[in-house]
């Protein structure tokens, strides 16, 4: 799975570090960022687990054909992308 990530997100994570840097380099308190941002993380897998317990509960067994998966990703990504933009 780490093999996976690096090979198709390796210039995501590098950008993801840099930019990690250089907010901690600009920021008045470092502490305060890193703390937002742990916060944010943990709202954000809490959701997803909620979502995935929720989802399962609802349709039951879930059948991964290709437009099933189109619409779960897009939900989740949306879903995501809430919690870090509001959150």
């Amino acid at each position: 799975m780490i093999k996976r990530l690096l090979r198709y997100y390796h210039v995501e994570l590098v950008l993801a570090i840099v930019m990690m840097l250089v907010a901690l380099v600009f920021t008045f308190e470092p502490f305060q960022l890193m703390s937002a941002i742990a916060r944010k993380v943990a709202l954000a897998s809490a959701g997803l687990v909620f979502y995935y317990i929720s989802r399962y509960l609802k349709v039951g067994v879930i059948d991964w054909d290709e437009e099933w998966r189109k619409k779960y990703a897009i939900a989740i990504l949306v879903y995501t992308a809430i919690v870090f933009a509001f959150g």
